[in-house]
Parts: structure tokens; C-alpha cells; sequence
């Protein structure tokens, strides 16, 4: 029992009002100041009208005012709360203002005790309430009001549980003159230190009960002996349940029992070891989870004894009571309060119990005192690999919490495993062994004391099962319960939930029927094209878009869908929903804690993607109207609360250009790959957030705080090469330079005070704009998972980096993206950089003109004609070459016998050093010759023939300032050129391919040029039986896994048919028959690795 003091102004405090200043008024207009939970885990000063009574009420001023535990579960957890603010206050004591006609009994200035229950304005903890007169009891003058405080649940709970709920006959006075039928009977008081079970023993006791085994802790043994207890047994005792066997007597076993205190593992699990078949338990509810009484975050209550865990024996009958039923009795609607009471109370047969009254400021004051902040723990375990698991370690040690990372064979040198405080080897390459595998997870996290588990995103972050495992092992996940993963990893489930929720859906078939056949059916009712969808996971993994209306086009797409979510999630159960042409994929950032307070992060435009896989986002979405996105994020706070959500989550949805209609997609329950475009606008670190909530403290800022400012960019560097459809590359990182990030987190912002109103809709609909007093400048964040030389593997994503950008709008934003891809230069794997770089110089994008089938539409000018070098590039590569040749032929040389070795390009007797190099394009389409005459030190003349005619450049200055950079002088420009060179792997033999020769890689003026130094004929020759290949020869386009070999040798094969489906980085890829013809021979098997350029399959076409 809390007790609270509410009639002196300061204890009042309210930003809305000064207390002293409301009139005792008893007209409708009138208001005062209520103390209310406004959120869950949050309270607040509200101001509510001062309602005049109606016949049979009374107008209460408040004085005092008690809070029971419940009052903190609706403070802490919402429980049966769903529309806020919310009165607190069980009971309350006060003076008589003002009554309605018909009340008898009392008149104003009377000193009272009310009960304060039902709906909020009926709730204690407010300076003046109307209630009616059955709530409403006189108390002596002699009782203090702050005693009498908390009188009115407690003893109202005792009496209905004793004299209606457990069946004992309501004396005809108290005290008893006759004694009861079950006088002897031995009657259980479990938790008789409580307010409520303190007044059971007093009725017991004055009802003539001669055999009351109190069960409270020690200290309130001699105060519970005074009022009439027979005997007390302290519930810590080792030897509880034999001590209240031996109090009962006889056999032991209890017949009549109250529990007060309602916990599973201790009340509960105690008197199911005590209690007879043929017994009676009343329970005062709610049921608590675990052994406490406290609001635990994690605590779950309920309405009655589950089932699975009930420890009684059968026939024990148990009996739930809600105090607020005691009205539905018509003698003690009309007479407990109004008359019983009352009586008691004169005659001193009761009497309150001991109050502690909180005197140390108001509530408001020692709430704000009340701990709030959790720590999640000393030491946090990572199962991601790449830039997330490198970004949730540098949250984790900004906040001094020591990491844990884990690494298969394959990853042993990687970043995440260097930045870690530990790491621990978890198993072969192939994630199903390492990344995926319960068992060694959890063992490590044993091993290593970690506390709790972030799982990033990808492998087991969306796994319920996984989640399960941890909580049984006590270990925090840090993600969403696993009920909200079941129910938003099934696309199929969760579209029902949505819909049930209110939130519009694509149209489409998301039942359980796999049949091949009824999909096609209900494919051909939707109306093509549809798109197949695996119900679990995300990434395009599992997705197929079918046009074509046959069913063998259908078939076909099904099964390659199915396969592939088979091996991504390990469920190949798909849905079949309309497609729409020309979408947005826009998505909202919500975030939820476990009070239940859910806010929207606002949303972001990821509809620039390919192969189903975004590659560019920006926060917040382009075009959208404060209105729009506020019902965006209502939908988006209803789809979360619809699945009691907890933490970081996206709720995706298609958003339609034309009508400005937006349908639900999915809900993944992870952070995103995009989470950071959210951070530069929030001013927020999400990571943080999610320990945050994942300790069990509330969201750190509610939603009318939330800072939305300037706009952001991010760009997904990947190994992949996008003029071959974007197939993922491998290899090791030779050369890796990136632009200088001006932060590792985004830079911060004041919170903002954007007005709530009752639909939030002013909260949610946030304009886009910048404070120009916030003095913003350009930020860029460079999410790095690889460093130079580490190896881009086939097991895994392909994604090397994200360049996160942020500016004052939109236009700044893009600019400062297109300057950071200039400077981000790759060598040793094919990227997507130059892409990115053209793709944020696109018109069309540039003017926000996006939809998710951007790259298509635009596919001529992102993939332009690749030109021959200008002679600009060709000079500078022609330097490099021959500075770069000069230098070595000076460098000592260790096997030299004599310094004659050492000059091969010094010339004497006047002569001048020239020298032509021959280069070819990366197509090997065009060769072009230059010539060089060096004038001088670091002078040189140089004349280019390409396809136009030769062109001359004179007396150029270049030096080399380090082996990858040329400072050179042309046209009066001063450049410092960025070239590497990549050799050639020596076990490859010589050939026309660009990859068995030289490779010069130019980065000039933001574009990546890549020259071929042809390999001398005689080297060729040596390779000449390489050189031939079938017509039909299908080769490995990348390092992969043989995921299905569907010919053999002799096989007759048609044009365009499946030959072979090969998987690497977690995508499959279909390789099809270039001509008709004959299997002639196969050089691979299902199962296998190989690498790439391996002949996979030599077919004999039909005209040779």
C-alpha cells in the first residue's frame, strides 16, 4: 500500500496549473489537477473537469490518496490498460464538498473514506472526485484521515473474499455473538501482512473464528497476533509447508485458505503442497508469473491458474476474486460502505491498519526519483559478422560493456573478431555449422559469461526458436518476444494480423495450400503478374516476380523460389500476392519497450533496389505530406502494438506514387541494414536503444520529442558486378581506400516539442525541415566490415561497407553521397561504387522521382556504352607504368653479381630513355600505344594513338608520391591520380581473359578506369590449347556452390534451357543453355565448390 498526500499544493506540482488557484467549484466547468499514468512506464500532472454530483453522488476533496500494486502495474506494465491517461489511486479520504440530492447520511464537511475504482475519473489520486454514495463511508473523528486512507479496498477485498467469495456467513454482529458452523475449521491467511490480509484477520477473528494460521514475514508476527491470529509462520522457513501442516492439524491438509499475494513459484506453489481435494482457495487476483510481487518488466500476470502449472490436487476449488464484483452482491453494494463499515469503525472492533504515509514530495517528485535505469549487464555477446557486428560493438563500448564475438574458419582474420574483447571460433565455414548452430552459440556464452545476445540482422536474428533457447538458458535476447517473430515472420500470418488490425493489405492468397497446382489458381484469380514470396525471412531471398500467365513459367518460378527459401530460412512455404508495377517501397522505424510504449522513428525510401535487395535508402521518405506521414506511422504503431512488440522493428509497406496508397508488406523484427539514415535524423544511436529497452527501461524519448531533421543517404558498397546482372564477386581486397568519416555516431540534436493531440496525429506528421540555429554541417559515416586485404568470401553477404551520409536537405544530402563515392576506391573484387555514383547523379533520382523498379526503367543511362579511355586517363596510366618501371630498375637488386644489372633504363652518351606501352581496355575491345621520351627529371613527352589519331602531351611533370599515387600536371591541372596495380594470380596461365594479365585501376575524377597490359605473345603461345573453348561452353561467372546439375553427359538441351543453378552469397543464380545442341561433357557435380571461370558444362551445338 502506497499512501499519498494530495491536498497541499507543492505536492501537486503540475506544469499545467497551480492547485491553489482551482476554486472548490461544483459546476461542470470546473477543473483540477489529477495525478495520471499518461504512457506506460510514465506519470504525469493532468488537468480533468470537476464534475458536480448527481442525485446520489458526493463530491470528495481529497486529501489522501493510497495506490495498491495494481496502480504500479498500470504505472509499469499497462496491464488491461489500452486508452491513456489513466487516474491512479484505489482509495482515498478527504472532506464532504458538495452533495447530490438523496444522499442521506452525510452532508458537507463530513470526514470520509471513499472507494476509488472503475474508470478514471473515479480514481483517487486528484483533488476533488464525484462518486457514488455506496463508495463512500463517514469515519470517526478520532481516525486520521491518512489511515483512514487506505481502508476502503483492502477492507472491502477482505470482506467480499471472506463472507461472499469463500462462502462464510456474514455475522449478524460483529463482534459475533454466536459462533459460525466452521468455528474450528482452521482458516489459512497466505501474505497476512498485507493491508488485505491484515483486515482478513480481523474479521476472522471478530466473526468468531478461533483457529487462524497467519503466514507473513517475521516482523508483523506480533502486530498480526494482537488482532487475532493463532498462529504465524514466517514464509521464508525452510520447513513452510510442514509448519503450516502442523498448525492446521489432523491430517494436515487446509480446507479454507485467502491468498493475498498470488505468486506462482512461492503462494501458489505452497499451498498446492498443503491445500485438501476437498479444500477451498480464494485467490485475490492477479496471478502473478514467477515468485514475485513487485512489477517486474518481465513479469506477466493473469486471471487464473494456468493449467500446465497448477500445483493443486483434484477437487481443490479455486476461487478468483475481483474485488469490483463486490457490487454485483446487493447487500454489499448497498451496505458494506455506506453502513458495515462505518459501524466497525465506531465501535473500534476494526481498525485501520499501520500506514506509512510517503511524505517526501509528491508523487510526481518520487517518481521522477524512482530507478529507472537497468544495466543489461557487464559483457554482450555478438552473432553477426561484417559492419553490424562491428557496429553494435562500438555502442557496446561507448557504454562500457564488454564484448564477445563469434567467427567461423573462414573469418578468423576478420574486423568484428580483432575489435572484440573476446572471440571464439564457432565452427567450419558453411553458416549451418557455425553462424546458425544453437548449441555452440549457447555454450560460448557460457563459457564466456556473456549476459545477453544481439543477433544483428541475418542468421538468427528473426529465429523464434533461438530466442526460446536463450530465455530458457537465461540469457537476454535482444530482439522482440518470440511471439511477435512467429507472428511477423510468417508474411502469410502477419498480413492476417494486419488486417485484422486495420491496416491495408495487398491482395493476394496467404493461406497454408502448397499445392503447385492451387497456387497457380489463385495466381490466375489475382491476375498476373504476381509475386511469389517466401512467408519467412527478407533480403529478396525466396522472391520471384512471374509475368508470364502459363503455368510452367509459374512452376518454374515457384520452384526456384521455394528452393531458395528453403535454403535461407529453412522454410519453403511461399504466398502469392498481386504485383504492383510501379510501388515505393517506403518503411517506418518503430520502436517499442516493454511497458508498451511504441513510437515511430519515422520512415525511409528504400525503393531503388536490384535483385530484389535495397542498395540505396534515404531518410525521411521524399514527398510525403506531414498528414501522410502520420498515418504512415499510426499504421505502422498499430501493426506493432497488434503483436505486443518489443524493440527495433520496420514495418514495410508499398506505397503507391499515383493514389498515395499505402499496403502492408511485412514487419521485419530486427534492426535493419538501413538503421543509420534513421540515426543522422534522430540524432539517436538505435543499438543503444535496443539495450536500453532490452534492460527493461522505457523508450528514452517519447513521440512528440522525437528530432526529425536535414535528410540522409545510404549507399551499400557490395562485391558484385553490376553490368552481369549484379552477381556477387569474391576475392581479397588489394587496395581499399575510403573517404575521411566525420563521425562514428550520428551527431546529436535537441529534442524537439512538437504538440501531441488525442489521435497524435500532430506528433506522428512531422514536417521535413532543419532548424537553421542547429548550425548543421555535412556528416559522413563510413560502416566498414572489411579492411584492406581481408578476403570477400562466397559463404556469406556480400556487402562491404554502407557510406551514410547527412545534410541539411535533400539536395546537400545527395551532393555530399556523390563526393564520398568519389573518394570510396576498391580494387580486388568487382564493386558497385561506380553505380552507386551514377545512380545519385541520375536526373530522375535526383528529382525524387523513385520507384522500385528504378534500375530497369533507367537502365540506359546507368549502364551506358562503356567508352575508350580518354587520352587524359591513357597518359596518366602510361606514367605510372614507366615511373613506376624506372624505380625498380634503380632498386638494389639482391642476387646482382654486378651494378650493371641495376640500369637497364639509364642510357648514356646522350642517348634519351623512350619506351611505348601498349595497353588494352578491360573488354579488350580497343588497344591503344603510347610513347614516351623523358626530357628531364620527372619530365616527360608523351603521345597517345587511339582510334581518333595520336595526341600529343609535352613536356608533362609526374613523379609517383607513392606506389598508388601519380602526381601529374596536365592541361595546367595539378591531379594526384589514384592507380593500382593488380598482377595476375600466378598459378593462371596466360590467356586473352583481362584476369590473367596486368591490371591497371585508375580512379579519375570519380569514375574507376581499368587498363589491360597484354601478356607478351610468347607467353601466350605457352597457353594456346587454353585459348579454344566449345561454343557451348557454360563457365562458373563467380566462385559458387552447385546447387542443382540438371543434365548429364549425352543429354540433348534446348536454347535457354535450365542447365545448371549455382548459389554464392547467399543468392542463386540460373545458368541456361546459350545454343541447342548435345551434352558433351560436365565438369562439376551438385554439392560442389568451385571457382570461378571452372567449365561447368561443354554442350556440342547443333551447327558444328
Amino acid at each position: 500500500m502506497y499512501l499519498y498526500e494530495v491536498n497541499v499544493s507543492h505536492r501537486m506540482q503540475t506544469k499545467y496549473a497551480d492547485s491553489n488557484q482551482i476554486p472548490i467549484l461544483s459546476t461542470p466547468m470546473s477543473v483540477h489537477t489529477a495525478i495520471a499514468a499518461t504512457a506506460k512506464g510514465r506519470i504525469d500532472a493532468i488537468q480533468v473537469p470537476t464534475r458536480a454530483p448527481d442525485a446520489g453522488e458526493v463530491l470528495l476533496k481529497v486529501e489522501y490518496a493510497a495506490m495498491i500494486a495494481f496502480d504500479t502495474y498500470v504505472t509499469d506494465l499497462g496491464f488491461y490498460v489500452e486508452k491513456y491517461p489513466v487516474t491512479l489511486g484505489f482509495s482515498a479520504s478527504g472532506t464532504v464538498s458538495n452533495l447530490g440530492s438523496g444522499v442521506e447520511g452525510l452532508k458537507v464537511g463530513d470526514r470520509v473514506t471513499a472507494f476509488t475504482f472503475g474508470e478514471s475519473q473515479n480514481k483517487g489520486v486528484q483533488e476533488y472526485i464525484t462518486l457514488s454514495k455506496n463508495v463512500v463511508a463517514k469515519i470517526p473523528d478520532s481516525l486520521p484521515l491518512a489511515a483512514a486512507a487506505t481502508l476502503p479496498d483492502n477492507f472491502v477485498t477482505s470482506f467480499y473474499t471472506l463472507f461472499n467469495q469463500l462462502g462464510l456467513p456474514i455475522p449478524a454482529s460483529f463482534p459475533a455473538t454466536t459462533l459460525p458452523p466452521l468455528a474450528s475449521v482452521p482458516v489459512v491467511i497466505y501474505g497476512a501482512g498485507s493491508v488485505s490480509g491484515i483486515y482478513a484477520v480481523q474479521l476472522l477473528h471478530t466473526a468468531g473464528y478461533k483457529k487462524i494460521v497467519a503466514i507473513a514475514s517475521e516482523r508483523n508476527h506480533e502486530y498480526l497476533h494482537s488482532i487475532g491470529a493463532t498462529d504465524t509462520i514466517d514464509y521464508r522457513s525452510a520447513s513452510l509447508v510442514e509448519n503450516i501442516s502442523a498448525a492446521v492439524g489432523g491430517d494436515g491438509k487446509v480446507l479454507l485458505a485467502v491468498d493475498c499475494i498470488a505468486a506462482e513459484t512461492t503462494s501458489l506453489k505452497t499451498l498446492g503442497s498443503v491445500m485438501s481435494p476437498l479444500g477451498k482457495l480464494a485467490i485475490l487476483l492477479p496471478l502473478k508469473e514467477g515468485s514475485t510481487v513487485t512489477n517486474a518488466p518481465d513479469q506477466e500476470m493473469y486471471w487464473e491458474v494456468r493449467p500446465e502449472k497448477t500445483p493443486f490436487p483434484k477437487g481443490t476449488e479455486l476461487v478468483y476474486v475481483r474485488t469490483f464484483f463486490y457490487q454485483q452482491d446487493e447487500t454489499l453494494r448497498e451496505k458494506l460502505m455506506p453502513n458495515i463499515l462505518p459501524a466497525l469503525l465506531e465501535s473500534g472492533v476494526i481498525s485501520p491498519s499501520r500506514v506509512r504515509l510517503l511524505d517526501q514530495g509528491s508523487l510526481l517528485e518520487r517518481d521522477e526519483e524512482r530507478p529507472r535505469t537497468q544495466t543489461l549487464g557487464v559483457r554482450l555477446m555478438g552473432v553477426q559478422i561484417g559492419e553490424i557486428a562491428c557496429r553494435i560493438i562500438r555502442t557496446a563500448k561507448k557504454l562500457g560493456i564488454k564484448t564477445v564475438a563469434i567467427y567461423s574458419e573462414a573469418d578468423v582474420d576478420s574486423l568484428h573478431v580483432k575489435q572484440a574483447d573476446e572471440a571464439y571460433c564457432i565452427g567450419p565455414a558453411a553458416s549451418s555449422a557455425s553462424y546458425l548452430n544453437m548449441d555452440k552459440i549457447i555454450d560460448i556464452c557460457h563459457r564466456s559469461g556473456a549476459q545477453a545476445v544481439h543477433p544483428g540482422y541475418g542468421f538468427l536474428s528473426e529465429n523464434s526458436a533461438f530466442s526460446n533457447r536463450l530465455q530458457r538458458e537465461g540469457i537476454v535476447f535482444i530482439g522482440p518476444p518470440a511471439s511477435a517473430i512467429v507472428s511477423m515472420g510468417s508474411k502469410s500470418e502477419s498480413k492476417n494480423i494486419m488486417i485484422s488490425a486495420g491496416v491495408p493489405c495487398v491482395p493476394g492468397y496467404h493461406g497454408d495450400n502448397q499445392d503447385p497446382s492451387f497456387l497457380y489458381e489463385q495466381a490466375q484469380q489475382i491476375g498476373f503478374p504476381v509475386l511469389i514470396k517466401a512467408i519467412h525471412g527478407g533480403g529478396g531471398k525466396g522472391m520471384r516476380t512471374v509475368t508470364a500467365a502459363t503455368p510452367e513459367a509459374f512452376q518454374e518460378a515457384l520452384d526456384s523460389a521455394k528452393r531458395e527459401s528453403l535454403k535461407a530460412f529453412g522454410n519453403d512455404t511461399v504466398l502469392v500476392e498481386k504485383y504492383i508495377e510501379t510501388p515505393r517501397h517506403v518503411e517506418v522505424q518503430v520502436f517499442a519497450d516493454t511497458l508498451g510504449n511504441v513510437v515511430s522513428l519515422w520512415e525511409r525510401d528504400c525503393s531503388v533496389q536490384r535483385r530484389n535487395q535495397k542498395i540505396i535508402e534515404e531518410a525521411p521518405a521524399p514527398g510525403l505530406s506531414p498528414e501522410l506521414r502520420a498515418d504512415l506511422g499510426a499504421k505502422a504503431i498499430a501493426a506493432a502494438k497488434a503483436v505486443n512488440y518489443v524493440g527495433a522493428g520496420t514495418v514495410e509497406f508499398i506505397f503507391d506514387n499515383d493514389t498515395e496508397k499505402f499496403y502492408f508488406m511485412e514487419m521485419n523484427t530486427r534492426l535493419q541494414v538501413e538503421h543509420p539514415i534513421t540515426e543522422m535524423i534522430t540524432g539517436l544511436d538505435l543499438v543503444e536503444w535496443q539495450l536500453e529497452v532490452a534492460a527493461g527501461n522505457p523508450l528514452p524519448l517519447s513521440q512528440e520529442t522525437i528530432p526529425m531533421v536535414g535528410h540522409a543517404f545510404e549507399a551499400r558498397i557490395y562485391a558484385e558486378n553490376p553490368r552481369n546482372n549484379f552477381l556477387p564477386d569474391s576475392g581479397t581486397l588489394l587496395y581499399l581506400s575510403t573517404p575521411e568519416p566525420t563521425h562514428i555516431f550520428a551527431p546529436t540534436y535537441p529534442s524537439q516539442t512538437r504538440t501531441a493531440t488525442s489521435s497524435d496525429y500532430t506528433a506522428l506528421g512531422a514536417s521535413e525541415s532543419s532548424d537553421p540555429s542547429l548550425q548543421l554541417t555535412p556528416s559522413l559515416r563510413v560502416e566498414q566490415g572489411f579492411t584492406q586485404g581481408a578476403l570477400i568470401g562466397v559463404f556469406y553477404d556480400p556487402m562491404i561497407a554502407k557510406v551514410v551520409v547527412h545534410g541539411r536537405d535533400r539536395t546537400e544530402a545527395l551532393r555530399i553521397l556523390r563526393k564520398a563515392l568519389d573518394e570510396y576506391h576498391v580494387v580486388g573484387v568487382s564493386t558497385n561504387v561506380e553505380f552507386l555514383r551514377r545512380l545519385a547523379g541520375n536526373k530522375d533520382f535526383i528529382d525524387a522521382k523513385v520507384e522500385t523498379g528504378f534500375i530497369p526503367k533507367h537502365h540506359h543511362e546507368l549502364f551506358p556504352p562503356v567508352q575508350e579511355p580518354n587520352a587524359s586517363v591513357i597518359v596518366q596510366a602510361t606514367l605510372f607504368f614507366v615511373i613506376r618501371e624506372q624505380q625498380n630498375a634503380i632498386l638494389p637488386v639482391a642476387s646482382s653479381t654486378t651494378p650493371w644489372d641495376s640500369l637497364t633504363s639509364r642510357r648514356f652518351g646522350g642517348d634519351t630513355y623512350k619506351r611505348t606501352v601498349k595497353l588494352q581496355t578491360e573488354d579488350l575491345k580497343h588497344e591503344i600505344s603510347a610513347h614516351v621520351v623523358q626530357k628531364g627529371t620527372g619530365i616527360y613527352d608523351v603521345t597517345v594513338e587511339t582510334s581518333q589519331g595520336h595526341i600529343d602531351f609535352l613536356s608533362v611533370p609526374a613523379h609517383l608520391r607513392d606506389q598508388n599515387t601519380l602526381c601529374v600536371v596536365l592541361d595546367n591541372k595539378n591531379l594526384h591520380t589514384t592507380i593500382v596495380s593488380q598482377l595476375p594470380q600466378s598459378a593462371v596461365p596466360a590467356s586473352q581473359s583481362a584476369n590473367t594479365m596486368e591490371r591497371l585501376h585508375i580512379f579519375n575524377e570519380g569514375q574507376k578506369i581499368t587498363l589491360v597490359v597484354p601478356s607478351p605473345a610468347w607467353l601466350l603461345s605457352l597457353g594456346e590449347d587454353l585459348l579454344s573453348s566449345h561454343k557451348g561452353a557454360i563457365k562458373a561467372p563467380m566462385p559458387s556452390l552447385i546447387v542443382e546439375l540438371r543434365v548429364k553427359v549425352g543429354d540433348r538441351v534446348e536454347k535457354g534451357q535450365v542447365v545448371v543453378v549455382i548459389e554464392s552469397m547467399k543468392t542463386e543464380t540460373v545458368l541456361r543453355a546459350d545454343s541447342s545442341g548435345v551434352v558433351k561433357a560436365v565438369g562439376c557435380k551438385t554439392g560442389e565448390m568451385v571457382e570461378e571461370g571452372r567449365e561447368l558444362v561443354d554442350i556440342e551445338a547443333e551447327d558444328e
